[in-house]
Order: structure tokens, then sequence, then C-alpha cells
């Protein structure tokens, strides 16, 4: 007699390979149990199906549902969920779609959607102090550094992909058209969420590599240094103005005089 177990994990197997015998056979020894495997796990690929679907809406009205599903079915067997969070199911169908050699298009717009998706889900932020601005405002730029809130992304791209994922909004007007292909343009992005909605803000190429700068610890000094070589007519204070915006930056730090 197999134990709870192996009974589990047959049942399990079942619903993501099919293969229904060792599960129906500890059921019911007629095998009158096959049938009902097989609707639940129908159901529960439908399921998986449609959370990537709410996942990835906008690469699912790119290439149509009959693909998309075909998609979310492979996914579902290469990647098979191991958590009860819904939320996380999904996470690696950009990787899965690279895998698959899938065109660039729809491989950079799941990364696109995956990072909206991690923003929309991340904790709420608070705007800065008018204490931290004074700070910022007065301080030694060599001193300051900016950390950013959870409820933000920077999305490096070798696609202007952000110009598909505005056209295919639900609420988007009608007369928003894109040429397609796109061309090839490294793109740089920032996701936040304000106001309680996701916006994608597309950044120019030199300003979004000072942007990663600040992202991984650079000082502003530093990075008001690199701007003349790094983007012509580059602003400091403009880029600071998306960033306050968007509610991006968590914490401005001053580093005290040693």
């Amino acid at each position: 007699m197999p134990t709870l177990c192996d009974l589990q994990q047959a049942f399990s197997d079942s619903i993501f390979d099919g293969t229904h015998a060792a599960v129906t056979a500890a059921m019911a020894a007629d095998g009158s149990a096959q049938r009902s495997i097989a609707l639940y796990r129908r159901l529960i690929r439908n399921n998986f199906v449609q959370v990537l679907s709410i996942t990835y809406p906008v690469l699912h009205r790119l290439v149509g549902e009959g693909h998309f599903r075909v998609l979310a079915r492979g996914y579902l067997t290469h990647a098979p969920s191991t958590s009860g969070d819904l939320f996380l199911y999904g996470r690696h169908f950009p990787a899965w779609l690279q895998q698959l050699d899938a065109p660039p298009l729809t491989r950079e717009l799941a990364r696109l959607e995956w990072a909206c998706h991690e923003v929309h889900q991340a904790a709420d932020s608070s705007p800065l102090s008018p204490d931290q601005l004074q700070a910022m405002a007065t301080a030694d730029p060599s001193r300051i550094t900016l950390q950013f809130h959870q409820a933000v992304r920077f999305l490096s791209l070798s696609l202007p992909v952000h110009r598909v994922w505005q056209a295919l909004q639900a609420d988007a007007s009608p007369d928003l058209s894109i040429d397609l292909p796109l061309p090839d343009e490294q793109t740089g992005l920032i996701v936040a969420r304000s106001g309680g909605a996701v916006q994608v803000i597309p950044l120019a190429w030199g300003e979004y590599r000072l942007l990663e700068a600040l992202s991984r610890g650079a000082n502003v000094g530093s990075i008001e240094q690199m701007a003349p070589e790094a983007e012509v007519g580059f602003h400091f204070t403009r880029l600071m103005a998306t960033l306050l915006s968007v509610q991006a930056i968590g914490e401005i730090c001053v580093k005290e005089w040693e």
C-alpha cells in the first residue's frame, strides 16, 4: 500500500505531466478515478494559464490567445509552481522565452511586464521629508548617495518595448499606433508606482547609465562629473525631478566628514 507521501507525489505528477495510472490505481482499483483526475488536471492547468495572462496582459494581447496558451502550458511543464503564492508564478517566464529563443520583442516585453508586476505588488513608499531634501540641497554632492524604494525598478532593454506596452494598454487611445519591427536601440526605463498606478518612464541611454550608477551606490558628485561624457545636455536636476515625481527615492544619505 503506498504511503501518503507517495500518493501525494503521484497526484502531483499526474497534474503536471499527465501520468495518471499510479494515482488512479491507488484511489480506485477499477480506474474510475481517471476521469476525475483528468478534469482536475485541466482545471489546474487552465488556472495557471489564466494567472500568466493576468501577469502578462500586454504580451497576451500582442501574440494572441492561442499562441499565448501554448507558451503558458509549456512554461507550466518547464517551471511548475513551487509556492502557494500565485503572485510569484511567472517570475521565470522571461527566462523561459529566452530559452525558447523567442523573438526579442516578446522576451523584452515579458521582462518589462514582470517588472510592472513586481512594482504593483511592492509595499507602499513614502515621500522624502523636507529635512532630507534640504540636506541634499546644502551638502557636498560627493557625500550624497541615494537609496531607492522597493516599488521601483530600473530596466536596461535592447528594444524600446515601452512603446508597445503603452500602445496595448486596455485604456490606450485607438489612434496610438506603433511601427514594427522596433529598432535595435538600447533603452533605459524607470518602472515605478505613483498614485496607485504603474508608470513606465523612458530615459535617454546616457541618462539611464548614470541612474544605474546611482543605484549601485555612486555619489551625486561623481555622477555630475560623469555626466558630460555620458549624455549631452544632461541635467541632474531634471533626473532628480523625475525620480521625486514618482517617489522612487527612499532615502538620501549624507556621509559624515571623516
